[in-house]
């Protein structure tokens, strides 16, 4: 009987393991191995030692793209985290329909990059975009979001439209955080005094940490991986200067446009590094604010 369940244990299995090592640890292998070579799809790889890592990590372009990452990071996890929490005590409220502005909430994150960034597309231009119209009732702008020279505003703009896409999702995160929390906690908090911004910052924050910590790291994966957006954008927003590159997009150049395998994947590598530090940085400052209890 154990021998029998064993075998449908192996055949059940079987397509997961399969997939893994087709679609994640030889890719990696590859990975690994084409960085160290001179290779452009057309001719066999040759062997080049660490002239691609040097290229790399001495060109401008990657360090344009990793402070690009950073800065796009910075505004996008602060926003996200900050909007998230509020949106989530929000949503907790006990009142009739709430379901229907979570679903409402949700909805973008369920809509493609491409969609979002056409549309935002409209939204951020200086002219005739209804943000600037409505900037200009408050006496503010006109702002030139994606159609700036200033790499700030440009990376900025980018992650603020990805607040409003994800914010939504990561609601529901701290939703569900907000569910641990006793209701004789936020009770006895108001029977002393303790008015809603206080009772947000002082207990429903730090009862929380471990999901903002959570989305904190969620955040940094996904500000690495950031692509459609910019592509669309870079591409129909008048910007093309490699000044608002990001490493997913210099990759994607390197790959498909330049065919140098070696220096794309040399690209990958240095990526994995800085999400590591990154992770790490974040890993020991973890015991000092985040707590399980």
């Amino acid at each position: 009987m154990l021998k029998k369940d064993k075998k449908w244990g192996i055949f059940f299995l079987a397509p997961y393991t399969i997939s893994l090592f087709v679609y994640t640890i030889i890719p990696i292998i590859c990975l690994a191995y084409f960085s160290f070579t001179e290779y452009n799809l057309f001719n066999p790889p040759r062997f080049v030692g660490l002239a691609n890592y040097t290229d790399v990590l001495t060109s401008p372009d990657t360090w344009r793209a990793l402070r690009n990452v950073g800065v796009y990071a910075l505004v996008y996890i602060s926003l996200n985290v900050f909007l998230a929490c509020v949106l989530g005590v929000a949503l907790n409220q006990k009142l009739k329909g709430m379901k229907i502005f979570r679903t409402i909430y949700f909805v973008p994150s369920l809509l493609p990059w491409v969609a979002v960034s056409l549309i935002f597309t409209g939204l951020f231009n200086p002219v005739y975009g209804i943000i600037n119209q409505f900037l200009a009732v408050l006496g503010i702008g006109p702002l030139q979001f994606t159609f700036s020279k200033s790499w700030v505003e440009v990376v900025s703009s980018m992650a603020i439209m990805a607040v409003w896409k994800g914010v939504g999702y990561a609601s529901l995160y701290v939703l569900a955080g907000l569910q641990n929390i006793s209701e004789d906690v936020l009770e006895a908090a108001s029977i002393d005094g303790a008015g809603p911004v206080t009772k947000f910052f002082r207990i429903i924050i730090p009862m929380i940490t471990p999901t903002i910590f959570m989305l904190m790291i969620f955040g940094l994966s996904n500000s690495l991986s950031v692509f459609d957006s910019f592509l669309v954008m870079l591409g129909t927003g008048g910007v093309t200067s490699s000044e608002y590159t990001v490493m997913s997009m210099l990759i994607y150049n390197n790959a498909f446009q330049f065919n140098k395998i070696g220096t794309a994947s040399a690209l990958c590598w240095v990526a994995v590094a800085f999400v590591f530090v990154i992770t790490l940085i974040q890993t020991k400052t973890e015991k000092r604010w985040v707590h399980y209890e």
